[in-house]
């Protein structure tokens, strides 16, 4: 058993397995502190949508999650519980660990409330940054979203965010024909994949960070199709054409129409009876605050 910092992840156990040079690991991204410290569905969406895992299988009714990753096993617990079996040694299962660790960062629950993705587009915006859950502790979070955005621009992973917002463009602009169906879930998972690379994949957690307001756009603009799917056919026009605004307002961090976006979206709801909920956390999203 090793020791670990106060908010970091405590590696319980690391044996032997039958086979030589192969390890089990067992962690608790969260502590010894058995808590539910994950959303279970955005644990079970980000781990859908898993760019570097096989065969992902989750349930967010048990708050569990299984994976596969060269042949290894791996489980992940809304409790933060992580294990990965089989492991070709010590270093493997830690490799692994992270990658499991960047995957499910958007599910982790801010000060016990709302997951990381959808208090960052909330009224108050999120109190603090989680790091990634086997990094422990937390991120000063004092950039404006546009200035972050702007600096990872130069990054050559920006390319993912490119091709993850190309994808929501299109299913957004697909919609007033196509309607939502099965197809358009994987539709979303498809967008998402590239997104959720960009965070597993850029070394630094802060530079990485600029990843997450771009993952909660595409889960606001699926609950925002999801409520536009329950009005009247001759109101969904109306709602789609602010929920695109919204979105785009979001995916160019731009913050200088809110307010007026932000009216429409109140007249709107209040002459169709919609919720506006899922528009309002767009809008919120270009005024995120991040590392």
């Amino acid at each position: 058993m090793t020791e670990t910092p106060v908010m970091g992840p405590d590696i319980i156990e690391i044996q032997p397995c039958t086979e030589e040079g192969l390890v089990t690991l067992e962690a608790k991204l969260g502590g010894k502190e058995e808590r539910e410290m994950l959303d279970p569905v955005i644990l079970c969406r980000c781990l859908n949508a898993s760019p570097v895992f096989d065969r992902p299988r989750c349930s967010a009714e048990m708050g569990y999650g299984m994976l596969e990753k060269d042949g290894r096993k791996i489980h992940a617990f809304k409790t933060g519980k992580v294990i990965i079996r089989r492991a070709e040694g010590r270093e493997q299962a830690l490799e692994h660990l992270h990658l499991v660790s960047r995957t499910i960062w958007p599910a982790v629950r801010v000060g016990e409330g709302e997951a990381l993705v959808n208090c960052l587009a909330s009224e108050k915006g999120c109190a603090t940054f989680p790091a990634p859950p086997a990094d422990g502790g937390e991120l000063p979070a004092g950039r404006p979203f546009p200035a972050a955005m702007e600096q990872a621009r130069g990054l050559p992973q920006w390319r993912f965010i490119e091709e993850g917002l190309a994808i929501l463009r299109a299913i957004a602009g697909a919609y007033p024909l196509s309607g939502a169906s099965k197809a358009t879930r994987e539709q979303f998972r498809n967008a998402e994949r590239p997104i959720l690379r960009f965070l597993i994949v850029v070394d630094d957690p802060k530079s990485a960070a600029v990843g997450m307001p771009f993952l909660a756009a595409s889960l606001f603009l699926d609950r925002a199709m999801q409520e536009c799917e329950k009005l009247p056919a001759e109101a969904r026009s109306a709602f789609w054409e602010l929920a695109i605004e919204s979105f785009e307002a979001a995916g160019s961090a731009s913050s200088g129409k809110a307010g007026d976006l932000e009216a429409r979206i109140g007249s709107e709801c209040a002459r169709t009876g919609a919720d506006g909920g899922p528009l309002r956390s767009l809008v919120r999203l270009a005024s995120a605050r991040l590392p």
